[in-house]
């Protein structure tokens, strides 16, 4: 509107504004005076045209302003009204209410005066059955009643019950000590029902839980001064310091002492306050009691464990020594009162005593050591007195162990490293130089005895141990059996690590024997031999000959039979390997030939019995090396219809010993590629896959194939067709078992 306009503009210019600023400007104070003037005529017209044209509006606000005095008028009159109301209405209220205060207070304090002649009553009559009843366990219900009564401060300053109560405490008192003394008692004797007569006491006293830590403490309290009482040095033992060890001038007797006193507290002192403890952790388990600690065994077992373990670490020097160096006579004292205490809470833990037998376990892989550092420390070769001293130490070791299966297992481990060592310390006095392969001298030599003097003593050792074990069967956990049976497979393995050298020389002689199969010229005559017998190759002779001497010579001084054997069937298996290969590679050769090397595979037989006489045990090259020395003679119809019904020979061998029966024309799969019969043998060394074999034979016959039709030739070798079958027959076989 235009005169809100107007008074904004008024208020903008001179009420908003500081008052120097307005004086500042070029306007004089008369010329302000008469702009307000005339702004007070403007704002004078502005409220009478507003008056004018607004009369009827301003009417009607007047006469509804005068309704709505009369109407709050009429409001007034009656919150007025409402006033009084409330005020009669209160007055009516306060005097009932009074009265029933009153009433009120009256029945509370009769309430009060009644519930303290009720437990006065109830605190008398209590009274007067306590000092009727010499029951102990009934007392004790009645004292926990008239405990909780005490406790009503109702009852604080009423003279007659404060005169009970005090009775009362005394009462208490002699019911405690009584309880207490007979708990003692029982104990001691192991009268359960004196005991749990005792307990109960206590339980209806409500001290159960408490009473029960108390004696559990006493318990370990006594334990305490029992372990104390026995580590204590005398006075009388002067003590003297000598390097790191403790020495003294009666240090036998001074051990003695120590340990007559262990033996007799843990068999006499310890294992009766244990089994105290034990008694009457059972009688409380058969009690049932409510809200028992099931703990309360175990924690005690472990609070003497380790008071056990903190006595033990803090004794005197001279005394930890003597623990230490007799660590399995404190195991075993400590192990047969466990024992005879006969209770599932009460185990043996091993780590109390963990110090004392690491301290031990190192000074019995010392005294296990000396034997073989003794052996070594000499330019002399070790002998087998040497490995007496060791068994002999060893077997005392392992004896004094088994006492406990955890000192047992550590003792095991200490034998299984100084195995170990042994074995080390040999292997680092063997050869393993040529000299030490030769098997063509006359004789060994040096060295070669010096290896089998140490296999030998290795060997020595493995029969002392076993038979240590054998008869320590039934006392020494399986566990630590297998455990130091293990470890002597080391020296089987170090045995064939020391023939080894001499089984490669002999392997490689006899190929080198066998390999001059080809240079014998009399292979392809006609004449048949009558005598089969009599009809020995050169090259067999020899070979026999070799076995012979080479098994007799350097083989069988070897004593560990087992290893012997095992390296014998390995001569075995290569020279029955290269015997056949070579047999087949054999060619030109005649039927006369082939019945002199049917002959040459019994030679062999016999020879290699020698080395190897159960030679059935080579399982199936054995079974292939009898097949052969049958096949050897055959026709090639006759070898091909025993391969296609059943046969143990493989079929590349077959394959290979068809060639000998082709004309020079098919070249055996060698001489197709090249190859000298060494390379071949190497090749089929490096190639034991069927497939291979029989690739590289597929090679030949197609390559003789090629060749013949490059000639236009349609004359194949007669056996070529037969080979071509039966290969095609082979590859058929291994598509359908794929």
């Amino acid at each position: 509107m235009e005169i809100d306009a107007i008074c904004r503009d008024v208020c903008k210019t001179y009420l908003n504004r500081d008052i120097k600023a307005i004086l500042s400007e070029s306007m004089t104070i008369t010329e302000h005076v008469k702009k307000l003037a005339e702004t007070i005529e403007s704002l004078n017209k502005e409220l009478q045209k507003q008056v004018l044209e607004h009369h009827d509006d301003l009417l009607r606000q007047a006469s509804h302003a005068t309704k709505l005095e009369l109407v709050l008028n009429v409001i007034n009159m009656h919150i007025q009204n409402l006033f009084a109301n409330a005020e009669r209405l209160k007055s009516q209220l306060d005097l009932p209410y009074e009265t029933l205060e009153k009433h009120i207070n009256v029945l509370r304090n009769l309430n009060s005066a009644s519930h303290i002649l009720r437990q006065v009553g109830r605190v008398q009559q209590l009274s007067k059955r306590l000092a009727n009843t010499n029951d102990s366990v009934q007392k004790a219900s009645i004292l926990l009643e008239l405990e909780e009564l005490a406790t009503d401060q109702d009852l604080t300053d009423i003279d007659a019950v404060t005169t009970e109560l005090r009775n009362i405490r005394i009462q208490r008192q002699n019911v405690i000590k009584l309880a207490a003394g007979s708990l003692h008692q029982g104990l001691v004797n192991e009268n359960s029902i004196q005991t749990s007569t005792a307990l109960q006491v206590f339980v209806n006293l409500g001290t159960i839980k408490n009473k029960l830590e108390d004696l559990i403490k006493g318990y370990l309290d006594d334990c305490k001064d029992i372990i104390k009482s026995v580590l204590k040095i005398s006075s009388s033992n002067k003590l003297k310091s000598s390097g790191s060890r403790i020495t003294t001038s009666t240090s036998q007797e001074f051990r003695n002492k120590i340990w007559t006193e262990l033996e007799n507290s843990f068999a006499d002192e310890m294992y009766n306050t244990c089994k105290q403890v034990k008694f009457l952790l059972v009688v409380v388990k058969e009690m049932h009691l409510k809200n028992p600690d099931p703990e309360l065994s175990s924690q005690f077992w472990k609070n003497l464990s380790q008071l056990l373990k903190e006595e033990l670490t803090q004794s005197s020097p001279a005394v930890i020594q003597a623990l230490e160096d007799d660590y399995p006579k404190l195991l075993k004292i400590y192990c047969e009162m466990i024992k005879k205490l006969n209770y599932d809470e009460f185990k043996f833990d091993p780590t109390i005593l963990k110090t004392l037998e690491n301290s031990y376990l190192s000074g019995s892989l010392s005294r296990m050591s000396n034997p073989i550092q003794l052996m070594f420390s000499s330019e002399n070769m070790p002998s087998q007195d040497g490995i007496d001293d060791l068994i002999r130490v060893i077997t005392s070791e392992v004896s004094v162990a088994l006492i406990e299966e955890h000192l047992s297992e550590n003792i095991s481990k200490n034998v299984v490293k100084c195995i170990k060592m042994l074995v080390a310390k040999m292997e680092q006095q063997i050869e393993n130089g040529p000299e030490a392969a030769q098997v063509l001298a006359g004789s060994p030599n040096v060295v070669q005895q010096k290896n089998v003097q140490y296999c030998n003593l290795l060997h020595y050792m493995q029969l002392k141990t076993y038979r240590m074990l054998s008869n320590m069967k039934g006392s020494l956990s399986e566990t630590c059996v297998q455990m130091i049976e293990g470890s002597l497979q080391a020296m089987t393995l170090l045995s064939g690590v020391i023939l080894q050298p001499i089984v490669i020389s002999i392997n490689s002689i006899i190929e080198t024997i066998i390999v001059t199969i080809h240079m014998e010229k009399d292979w392809a005559r006609a004449q048949v031999t009558s005598n089969k017998n009599q009809s020995y190759s050169p090259y067999m002779k020899e070979l026999t000959q070799f076995i012979n001497r080479v098994y007799n010579t350097y083989l069988c001084n070897f004593q560990n039979k087992e290893v012997l054997s095992q390296k014998c069937n390995e001569i075995a298996l290569r020279c029955i390997d290269l015997f056949i290969l070579h047999s087949v590679l054999l060619r030109p050769i005649s039927q006369a030939g082939r019945q002199r090397l049917q002959n040459d595979y019994n030679s062999l037989e016999q020879s290699l019995k020698i080395i190897c006489p159960n030679l059935a045990d080579l399982g199936r090259p054995y079974r292939i090396f009898k097949s052969m020395s049958l096949l050897v003679t055959l026709s090639p119809h006759e070898i091909i219809q025993g391969q296609t019904s059943g046969s143990s020979v493989p079929d590349s061998i077959v394959l290979l010993m068809l060639f000998s029966f082709a004309g020079p024309e098919l070249a055996s799969p060698h001489q197709n590629t090249g190859w000298s019969i060494p390379k071949l043998t190497t090749w089929l060394d490096e190639h034991p896959n069927e497939g291979d074999r029989l690739d590289l034979i597929a090679g030949a016959l197609q390559r003789y194939e090629a060749s013949t039709r490059q000639k236009n030739s349609v004359n194949y070798d007669p056996i070529y067709p037969l080979m071509s079958q039966f290969l095609e027959q082979i590859v058929k076989m291994k598509q359908v078992t794929h």
